[in-house]
């Protein structure tokens, strides 16, 4: 019998043990963050939403500069804080998805950009959309959190 339990014992603790060096690894944000975009020279106070598939950013003046399937267009458009300051983007189309909102769904362009979080720096897809009426213009999906953070709600760092 000792060695029954022993056995199945084992199998508990290493899938636990794994589990702990995984976590170990990851960085832990807080509910908002404080994100630094890199191709604007900006930082954002943004929303951690781990039921949000990808992340979303409130965008102004979106222009795709030509006309047909936008994907690997050029496009430009405005990144602009909750205080004002605005910064001209230009990039290119990675993809359109339609997303589902509580109102309707739509279409949104998704772009790349590069945020930096303390010492993590890391491309994200994200999608162009009017979030000037929301408290938090950037909001950070599942997409950014993938594999390098995990998210304690208790934990705020707006600063």
């Amino acid at each position: 019998m000792k060695l029954a339990c022993s056995s199945l014992l084992l199998p508990v603790l290493l899938v636990g043990f794994v589990h702990a060096q995984t976590n170990s690894l990851k960085q832990v944000v807080g509910a908002t963050e404080v994100v630094y975009l890199e191709e604007a020279n900006l930082s954002f106070k943004a929303r951690v939403d781990t039921g949000a598939k990808t992340s979303s950013i409130h965008a102004e003046e979106i222009v795709v500069e030509s006309s047909g399937d936008p994907q690997g267009k050029p496009i430009t458009f405005y990144l602009v804080t909750k205080d004002g300051q605005s910064r001209k983007i230009e990039t290119h189309v990675t993809s359109v998805v339609k997303v589902k909102t509580a109102e309707q769904s739509e279409y949104r362009y998704v772009v790349p950009l590069l945020m930096k979080w303390h010492d993590s720096r890391k491309t994200v897809f994200v999608t162009l959309n009017d979030r000037k009426e929301m408290e938090y213009r950037l909001l950070l999906g599942r997409n950014w959190l993938h594999g390098d953070f995990i998210v304690d709600v208790d934990k705020n760092n707006e600063d």
